[in-house]
């Protein structure tokens, strides 16, 4: 899976390619950050940074939906609608959610994970 998304972010990576996207020392510290919306209780047992990744991920997503004049199927949240395009196991590794959430606040609407999002909500809306 992680060859995957390396490919859909850089192209073909290489074996320490996908040791530095993976690495813990990429990561960045989010102790300045702060998120003014309370920490999710589907995060709360993953560390603070990672949380905090996964709430403005999740608040950034929303407003970029907002923007698209797109909303979310209402038994959904967006955190679960995350959890579902990237896979439980990968919101636990830091290396991997730095990345997601450096390409959804600099790409915005071209970032692969929110491509992905619209792409699942329109599958949900079809089933529908």
């Amino acid at each position: 899976m992680y060859t995957i998304l390396m490919r859909e972010l850089y192209g073909h990576p290489t074996k320490s390619d996908m040791d530095f996207f993976l690495s813990d020392t990429i990561s960045m510290s989010l102790d300045s950050l702060s998120s003014s919306s309370s920490t999710r209780s589907d995060a709360q047992s993953a560390p603070p940074e990672l949380a905090d990744l996964m709430n403005i991920i999740c608040q950034k997503s929303e407003e970029l939906l907002r923007l698209r004049n797109q909303e979310l199927p209402p038994e959904w949240s967006m955190a679960d609608l995350i959890r579902a395009v990237m896979g439980e196991d990968s919101l636990q590794m830091a290396g991997l959610l730095k990345k997601t959430f450096d390409d959804v606040i600099l790409r915005g609407e071209t970032s692969w994970l929110f491509e992905d999002l619209c792409h699942f909500i329109d599958l949900i809306n079809y089933a529908i």
